[in-house]
């Protein structure tokens, strides 16, 4: 490997069975591990309300080496899913966005949007979903890369994580803070009308939001979206995660020198990290990264 690239998108869930129906059986995830939190890792994450908690990773049927795990913990009071900054949705490679829309409408799954082809690009064909923690869900058909970027065809009915999406309070902030610490670059700016947002700050359809990327070279790390003014900070249980995406875990070659550790790095043996050493910091808006090494 060289350079970052994303490792897993972690989701809090009010309950495991119910959210194992999506990305277990609707999605066909592999499950490679089933368990609980230990104490080092909710420590690590400055929540210890969650050792012991019920977790599983699961990873494509591709093989691909990019996980999603889930955490089951109890909504916090005043969460309001879409509408709070930090990690807010996870882009999944699918095969078929039109017969996955309708899988997910048959099983009652909340639609965000159906699928639809972009302006810009016939190689995009996207939808979107929430699901069972308030995370939104992009499963986006990919058709060929973009001339700026690479984007990972699907190889099975629902393949890899290829971009997490943040809600920031500053989006040139955010770029800054994860540009120094991943070395990676702007791959994109744009200001367009942004259903996802519309819609869960009940804004016109026509309302426009800027929005970019961070990339490392032709790949797409994570969307940097401007949320709007009245968004607030998403609101935890004492001692827990954010509710919906509470993290993201980027591979890196190295750890970067002066980081600022929520604690000090260490390894860890079970999924998603098999022995690697990780890190894990807080970005601007109080979001968790993990970097592992």
């Amino acid at each position: 490997m060289s350079g970052p690239r994303l490792l897993h998108g972690t989701v809090c869930v009010p309950a495991l069975d119910q959210a194992l129906l999506l990305y277990r059986d609707l999605f066909e995830q592999t499950v490679v591990h089933t368990g609980t939190v230990g104490k080092a890792e909710a420590e690590a994450w400055e929540a210890p309300a969650l050792a012991g908690a019920k977790s599983v990773v699961m990873q494509p049927p591709s093989g691909s080496p990019v996980y999603l795990r889930l955490i089951e913990q109890a909504d916090p009071a005043g969460y309001h899913p879409g509408t709070h900054y930090g990690w807010a949705a996870l882009e999944l490679s699918v095969k078929d966005a039109d017969a996955m829309y309708a899988r997910l409408l048959a099983a009652g799954t909340p639609i965000i949007a159906a699928p639809k082809a972009l302006s810009f690009t016939d190689m995009l064909y996207p939808m979107q979903a929430r699901g069972p923690g308030g995370e939104a869900i992009y499963l986006n058909e990919i058709r060929g890369d973009l001339p700026s970027s690479d984007l990972p065809m699907a190889k099975c009915w629902v393949d890899r994580l290829f971009i997490a999406v943040m809600g920031c309070r500053d989006m040139k902030t955010s770029l800054v803070f994860y540009h120094a610490l991943l070395g990676t670059t702007t791959g994109g700016e744009w200001e367009m009308p942004y259903s996802v947002i519309n819609l869960a700050f009940g804004l016109d359809a026509s309302t426009a939001h800027k929005l970019a990327t961070i990339s490392d070279r032709r790949t797409v790390l994570f969307e940097v979206d401007q949320y709007p003014v009245k968004s607030t900070q998403r609101p935890q249980s004492n001692g827990s995660l954010p509710q919906g995406v509470a993290m993201i875990g980027v591979k890196v070659d190295v750890l970067p020198v002066g980081a600022s550790w929520v604690v000090p790095p260490s390894a860890r043996t079970q999924a998603p990290y098999f022995g690697a050493t990780v890190g894990v910091v807080r970005g601007p808006d109080g979001e968790l990264t993990e970097l592992v090494c």
